[in-house]
């Protein structure tokens, strides 16, 4: 099944509810049955004026998660929505052509590749495979798709969520603002504003109950330096021709850094998550400007994907309590 709601027993975990004007920028599916798109271990909402994901939500069962071969290609989800509501190869085929070197766009997940792969031989198979649709894709540039972010992925199902056999609930995806800047060069002609945070909550229970914690990451610099977004239309290329195609889960190693409170993501999202009866651990309160500074990804500081190598990965486990 999808994104189950009722996946942490007696602790239900609802998905975003999308208010106000939110409503109206909401992708429908094909067969007329609302906006949630399914997929076997998870669900997804599209914003079809930004063609990209508010929100992918996961269930990781960390007793019977098993890794397997990683295989596949993104292509567009055409069964569910509309093809003009999300972004596919017009985008990363422009990305790839655009002549930079090196380039450092990557098609990044937002649900992992990784946390679905529980249940049976056949289950996890069938869900991997549905990781790959690119209504479960955003670029990323690559200090943050293959370092950090994936760091973040590798720490939240390896941590705690496989070691104690945990059931985890996983809300991610970017935060779609208005004033995102551009890709430098148009893809068919028009624009395309690029996100450029990402966050992610984990809903897991301990004997406080159940909690959910997040973070934020931006690589909104990154890319800046790199020339390959601007805030400035003039600089916009035309487009080329291009196929028509203290408690778990807060010792992450870079939580100084990109931890926020998840009031802070249902603010900026727009989104309202389900906090009712929830403990939020992390309560540390500071001024937008200094957050939005302090989650950006650095150079110098982002892991390399040629560095990353997932068995050496240093998880430290502090202050846990079950």
């Amino acid at each position: 099944m999808a994104y189950d709601i009722n996946f942490i027993t007696g602790k239900p975990v609802e998905l975003p509810a999308i208010k106000g004007r939110l409503k109206n920028k909401v992708a429908p599916l094909i067969n007329g049955n609302g906006y949630v798109i399914d997929y076997l271990h998870h669900s997804v909402v599209i914003n079809k004026e930004r063609k990209f994901a508010f929100f992918a939500a996961s269930n990781i069962n960390g007793q019977s998660w098993e890794a397997i071969e990683r295989k596949g290609s993104f292509k567009k989800d055409e069964k569910a929505i509309l093809a003009k509501y999300q972004f596919g190869k017009e985008l990363y085929d422009a990305i790839r052509a655009n002549g930079f070197s090196p380039n450092d766009f990557e098609q990044g997940h937002l649900t992992s590749f990784q946390e679905v792969l529980w249940g049976t031989a056949a289950e996890r198979k069938k869900a991997a495979a549905d990781t790959f649709f690119y209504t479960n894709c955003v670029p990323q540039h690559e200090r943050v798709n293959t370092g950090l972010w994936r760091s973040l992925e590798q720490y939240v199902l390896k941590t705690a969520t496989l070691k104690y056999g945990l059931k985890v609930n996983v809300l991610t995806g970017p935060l779609l603002l208005n004033n995102d800047p551009f890709y430098i060069e148009k893809v068919n002609n028009a624009f395309v504003k690029i996100p450029c945070v990402f966050w992610k909550i984990i809903y897991y229970p301990n004997d406080k109950g159940l909690n959910a914690v997040g973070f934020m990451m931006s690589h909104k610099q990154l890319l800046l330096k790199d020339g390959t977004v601007t805030y400035d239309t003039n600089t916009v290329k035309k487009s080329r021709t291009l196929p028509t195609e203290a408690d778990l889960f807060m010792d992450f190693k870079y939580d100084n850094v990109y931890q926020v409170k998840v009031e802070f993501i249902q603010q900026q999202t727009g989104l309202k998550f389900m906090l009712k009866n929830v403990n939020l651990p992390y309560q540390t309160s500071e001024k937008k400007d200094l957050l939005y500074k302090r989650i950006e990804v650095m150079r110098s500081a982002a892991v390399s994907s040629k560095k990353m190598v997932e068995q050496q990965l240093d998880y430290k486990l502090v202050g846990i309590s079950l």
